[in-house]
């Protein structure tokens, strides 16, 4: 025998779904719009079934600037639909660090005749704990991660203006999964609500990573072209010092001491990387506080013990003479959570690259010799730590290097590559001369 009160309250049940999911009806303004646009007929109902913010749909109907064009508005829908059938891009969680560790293992770059493998683990965001405002997009079928998509927003300067820049980095693809759209769908799909959209987006491209500038050029050319975007290409160069004996020679009067940095030497360490990378673009002003918070490493008393170390006061060091501190700087043990592993195609040779890295460094004028101890001195705690080599961004310091030429450093060139999303009559210029490299963004 039914129960006609359950019946009735399924039936209910099913009305009230079918409500839930029904496609809402568009605005007689919207609809009058894209009439007037000359819209294809089931452009707006097609967002409105995919639940588009109307202020994303107002903002493609009634922009004055060209932006997005047709193809954009057509891709976007595409991209839209093609997640509502089993993929997924969300924002990582601390649940995705063996997920996110196993797709860079098996995301590799081509470079020439190489392949080279980032991989970061055991902690997959460690990179990203020295960044401001970083978010992790991931792209995921059925629990497994295909790709990633890394942006962090920072307050920069560039020719002495104050802007906002984005850093697009780790972009990464499953092997076996490439050449099916999902970069695109990364790239339009939102991020975290506490990312920063740049004025400028900027983005390092290895010489010979062919691949990654064919795709960048063709993701971008759409929104150069039709939106009045600008882009430029410059380099970066930062320098590796291997870890030799003649790499850790002290070139410092022997009355300099090298100590770990206290609280109270902050002031001086702010005003000496101030003084040492004033003028560059990319670089923001430290102060004080930035600075302590940054080395708390996310707390200023001890760590949860399920929360792993990244980079913090016992990695930072001031160079003091006669009670002056005259250099300081951080080294932060990139190697222990992101190596990369280089594979010959044809030879099956094997490389494996894991480094360290300067960070938070100056100098008091005219002390190069100084900071050149200071990098001697890292130098050997990298061999202690059976790392291959210090990064150091010297790349604007030649008299740095020449202090330290014995240890025969090998530069590293990158391409950096930037866009503009300033309006062209805002009288904002965006043109990069001299980059800083904030190796935390490397």
């Amino acid at each position: 025998m039914v129960d006609r009160g359950l019946e009735s309250m399924a039936i209910t049940a099913k009305a009230e779904e079918a409500d839930v999911f029904a496609v809402p009806a568009a605005s007689v303004e919207f609809v009058e719009q894209a009439e007037a646009r000359r819209w294809p007929a089931d452009w707006l109902g097609r967002m409105l079934a995919l639940r588009m913010p109307t202020w994303r749909i107002a903002e493609a109907l009634f922009s004055t600037s060209g932006f997005p064009t047709g193809e954009m508005i057509e891709a976007d829908l595409r991209d839209r639909e093609r997640l509502t059938n089993g993929l997924c891009v969300r924002e990582a969680t601390w649940e995705d660090d063996e997920r996110l560790s196993d797709l860079f293992a098996n995301s590799s770059e081509r470079l020439g005749e190489w392949d080279v493998t980032v991989e970061r683990s055991p902690n997959p965001y460690a990179q990203q704990r020295l960044q401001e405002n970083s978010h992790v997009k991931l792209l995921v079928d059925r629990g497994v991660a295909l790709g990633v998509n890394v942006a962090s927003g920072r307050s920069s300067l560039v020719g002495g203006q104050r802007l906002s820049a984005l850093w697009m980095g780790g972009w990464r693809v499953r092997n076996g999964f490439r050449r099916l759209g999902y970069s695109s769908l990364m790239l339009n799909s939102p991020g975290s609500h506490a990312s920063v959209a740049g004025m400028i987006s900027y983005w390092y491209v290895r010489l010979e990573n062919q691949t990654a500038s064919s795709w960048i050029a063709h993701e971008v050319s759409g929104i150069e072209s039709n939106a009045g975007r600008t882009s430029e290409k410059l380099t970066a160069t930062v320098h590796h010092f291997h870890t030799s004996p003649d790499a850790v020679r002290a070139v410092a009067p022997s009355s300099v001491v090298v100590r770990a940095v206290r609280p109270e030497d902050l002031p001086a360490c702010v005003g000496l990387i101030n003084r040492t990378h004033d003028g560059l673009d990319l670089f923001r002003p430290y102060s004080v506080d930035w600075l302590n918070n940054r080395l708390d490493d996310l707390f200023w008393g001890p760590k949860p013990p399920f929360v792993p170390h990244v980079y913090g006061w016992n990695d930072m060091v001031v160079v003091e003479e006669a009670g002056e501190i005259v250099a300081c700087g951080g080294l932060w043990d990139r190697g222990r959570d992101a190596r990369e592993r280089w594979r010959h195609r044809t030879t099956g040779e094997e490389r494996l690259t894991e480094s360290t890295c300067l960070l938070d460094f100056g100098f008091a004028e005219g002390r190069e010799d100084a900071m050149a101890s200071l990098i001697g001195h890292f130098t050997g705690v990298t061999r202690e730590l059976d790392r291959s080599s210090l990064i150091a961004p010297l790349e604007f310091l030649p008299s740095v290097l020449s202090l330290l030429a014995s240890a025969r450093p090998q530069p590293e060139t990158r391409v950096l590559e930037t866009m503009c999303f300033a309006p062209a009559d805002a009288g904002i210029d965006p043109t990069m001369r001299r980059p800083y490299t904030d190796l935390a963004y490397w």
